[in-house]
This record gives C-alpha cells, sequence and structure tokens, in this order.
C-alpha cells in the first residue's frame, strides 16, 4: 500500500493519500459491500494516520465517520468519574463514527491502540449514495445493530459480571483481533489498559490477571500478556 504525507491530517493525525479499495481488507463492514460501491464510498476520502493514544472521535466532532484501513482501535465509553468502558474494538475494514446527524449525550470516542490509518468519509457525500444505492443503506442498518449487540453485551457484562470475566472477555477480543486465538498468542497489553477497557480500577484487574495466572489461563509480563490455554481463558470468560 503506498501511501504519501500530504499537508493538513486534521484530528491531531497525518495526511496521508494514495489509498486504494484493495489496500483494505474484506472484513467487517467493507465485506457487506459490492466492490463498485464500496469504490463509490471511498472515492476522494483523505486517509489520516494516528499513532497509538490519539483520540480520533469524540462528542465534539459532530457526524462524521470512517474506514479503518490498519490498525487497531476502541470504541469506548467516559463516564464522568473518570472511568472508561470499552464497547468493541475495530480493524481493517471497519466502519467507525455515525452517519446519523442526531445529537448524542452519550460520551462515546474512539482511539487508536495500535499505528492506524483510516479514511475519514465524507458524510453528505454518503448519505446521498446510501439514498441511490439500497445495498449500502441495509450494509449501514446491519452495522447499526452490530454496534447494539455489541454496547448491550459490555453493559451488561459492566453491570452483573465479576471483574475477572470481564478481563477474561476483554482478552478474547483483543486476540480475535490479532489473529488466530492459539496457545502462545501475546498481546501487548497492561493493566491500566484493561482496567480502562472493562470499566475497572488497575489494582481489581491485577487481582483478576493473578487469578487466570494461578488457573494456568495466561502469563503476565512486564510487555503484556500470553494466552497459555485458549480454551480455559474462553471458559472464564463465559463464552
Amino acid at each position: 500500500m503506498e501511501m504519501k504525507a500530504s499537508s493538513g491530517g486534521g484530528r491531531g493525525g497525518t495526511g496521508l493519500g494514495g489509498v486504494q479499495l484493495d489496500d483494505i481488507p474484506s472484513r467487517g463492514f467493507i465485506a457487506r459491500l459490492a466492490p463498485a460501491i464500496a469504490a463509490e464510498l471511498i472515492d476522494g476520502a483523505p486517509s489520516v494516520y494516528y499513532p497509538p493514544g490519539s483520540i480520533i472521535f469524540s462528542p465534539g466532532n459532530g457526524t462524521t465517520a470512517a474506514l479503518v484501513v490498519s490498525g487497531l482501535l476502541r470504541y469506548y465509553m467516559a463516564g464522568s468519574d473518570g472511568r472508561e468502558l470499552t464497547i468493541r474494538y475495530v480493524g481493517p475494514g471497519d466502519l467507525v463514527g455515525t452517519l446519523i446527524t442526531e445529537r448524542s449525550d452519550l460520551n462515546t470516542r474512539a482511539q487508536a491502540l495500535q499505528p492506524s490509518v483510516v479514511l475519514h468519509l465524507d458524510v453528505d457525500r454518503a448519505q446521498a449514495l446510501a439514498q441511490r444505492r439500497p445495498e449500502l443503506s441495509q450494509a449501514f442498518i446491519d452495522e447499526l445493530v452490530s454496534r447494539l449487540r455489541f454496547a448491550f453485551r459490555a453493559l451488561a457484562a459492566s453491570a452483573f459480571m465479576p471483574v475477572r470475566v470481564r478481563v477474561a472477555r476483554d482478552l478474547l477480543e483483543r486476540a480475535k483481533m490479532s489473529g488466530p486465538l492459539v496457545a502462545g498468542l501475546h498481546l501487548a497489553v497492561t493493566q491500566q489498559s484493561l482496567a480502562d477497557a472493562t470499566g475497572s480500577v488497575r489494582e481489581v484487574v491485577a487481582r483478576a490477571l493473578r487469578e487466570l495466572r494461578r488457573e494456568g489461563a495466561v502469563a503476565t509480563a512486564d510487555d503484556g500478556i500470553t494466552v497459555l490455554d485458549p480454551d480455559l481463558l474462553s471458559r472464564q470468560a463465559a463464552v
């Protein structure tokens, strides 16, 4: 994928150029679209590089949407007390942001966890294309339904499940975005990032990891967490 720097990335990122449809893996939202519709959707969309930790979308951005070309992002909700709860992880081919113009009171954000490149879509153009292309409208509807399922699952886990289960689930979700879930898979994740993802605090997450480590599901180190027993981790996650 040839991407050349261009002036003005916006939103704290670095502008790039040269992204084509073939550069985006056929998975997630983009896989729902016929190639001709997908190509028309991204035509002329500026590509932007975001380093890890960058906030790509926040409540003050208004109506905005983008397609992930590479990297890993998370959607999360932020509470007034500073706690956070990850709703879902998104990777190449996934859609982030929204085309809905109605203002929401939810404090939701999208953050890059790895070096990431996204295509920022022209919302007005995408809405006009959806009116002409029923397949695109259906893909947007399917995307919203999928997001609701992720949101309900995350909120239910936060309300009713112990932290150990929530941590195990988060590790599984991260592992799925990294590739096949196999023994020896290493995840570059910190206790604080797990606390942010699960709506908990670092000390409680540390206890949950000790339990998972004692049972043989994972191994922990300064540079992250290694999955030792995928089946056991899945059982601990109650999935």
